[in-house]
């Protein structure tokens, strides 16, 4: 970290060649590393004096995805605020969204409970995907929240949305052509796709509403960001659903409060901070994430006063990445690591 350049490349992704490397290197004084449990294992036995320091960045990662893993859990709360705002007349058309078939939404829900059941017998989120023939994220968010969550429903009409006026006037002219508005569309500073367009064309002809009555629901990531962020940074739509749905989950809004402050604690370098935080939030639905700052808590608090950082390793993390690709994977570790340590 002091030189800014790679010292040696181990093998694997287990805590014995971090644990052998730093057992023979005793001048290590000062170790800076990631969340990850195998690292600060290896840490630990490899050389027990040295100072851990997390790294900061994954600290605000790790809060976030607590964060995101209470909002999950208000999945009632989060639609009942979105179909609000689609009868309000101010709310935003970004919340209006078409909804899926009885049939989908069955198909689905039988997926989750199957992934449900087999996460209770103690099988991996990997192999549960590969059984029931969901995406790894999809089982964890079911895992999360513990029961079926409804489909969100896609986002793409959001962007036509915001030129129904325009493109009402012209549906009222006799326009019939999904081409020609397109391209009137873009003139007008449309950034969607041709079949955003094509779609809204076709529901007209069918004499279906343009305007679905159904609330899209913003994802939870997307929801996590508004609640961490700063307020005054979010639209005046997304800062009134935020708003609403801290109202609606009182424990969601205490929860984000909780993670501001945790992040304010990092950015203000308040190491005395840290102990009545802990014990604060550890009243609320963040016990969790908590308990795993507590097991590392030395390495944490080491991350508010500690200058290390992880950055220059995470950018080694992609020459390294870019390196293998080059090697399409024919050469071995030897020729890997010289690669690394060595720059042509």
């Amino acid at each position: 970290m002091e030189r800014r350049r790679i010292i040696d490349l181990l093998p694997g992704r287990s805590s014995a060649p971090v644990r052998d490397w730093l057992a023979a290197h005793p001048s290590v004084t000062v170790i800076s590393r990631d969340r990850s449990g195998p690292y600060a294992e290896a840490a630990r036995t490899g050389a027990p004096a040295a100072t851990q320091v997390a790294d900061r960045w994954y600290l605000l990662v790790n809060a976030s995805e607590a964060l995101r893993s209470i909002v999950e859990q208000h999945q009632s709360e989060i639609r009942d605020v979105a179909h609000r705002g689609v009868h309000d007349p101010s709310a935003s058309p970004d919340l209006r969204e078409s909804a899926p078939t009885p049939e989908v939404t069955s198909r689905r829900r039988n997926r989750c409970e199957s992934a449900l059941g087999l996460h209770g017998e103690g099988l991996p989120t990997k192999e549960i995907a590969c059984r029931i023939g969901a995406s790894r994220n999809a089982v964890r968010r079911w895992v999360r929240a513990g029961r079926f969550m409804p489909y969100r429903g896609a986002s793409g009409s959001s962007r036509l949305d915001r030129h129904l006026p325009f493109v009402e006037a012209r549906w009222q002219e006799g326009q019939r052509s999904a081409t020609v508005l397109h391209r009137e569309l873009r003139a007008q500073g449309f950034i969607g796709s041709y079949d955003i367009v094509r779609r809204w064309v076709a529901r007209g002809r069918q004499g279906a509403p343009a305007r679905p009555p159904f609330a899209r629901i913003p994802s939870t990531r997307r929801i996590t960001r508004w609640l961490t962020g700063d307020p005054t940074a979010l639209s005046r739509e997304d800062r009134a659903f935020t708003e609403a749905l801290c109202i609606a989950a009182p424990k969601l809004k205490q929860a984000a409060e909780e993670i501001r402050a945790f992040a304010n604690l990092l950015r203000q370098n308040d190491p005395p901070g840290l102990t009545p935080w802990l014990e604060a939030a550890a009243g609320s639905d963040l016990c969790g994430f908590v308990a795993g700052l507590r097991q590392d808590e030395a390495a944490v608090r080491a991350a508010i006063v500690e200058p290390w950082r992880n950055g220059p390793v995470e950018g080694q993390v992609n020459r390294l990445k870019l390196i293998k690709c080059s090697m399409y994977g024919r050469a071995k570790f030897d020729l890997l690591r010289q690669r690394v340590l060595h720059v042509a």
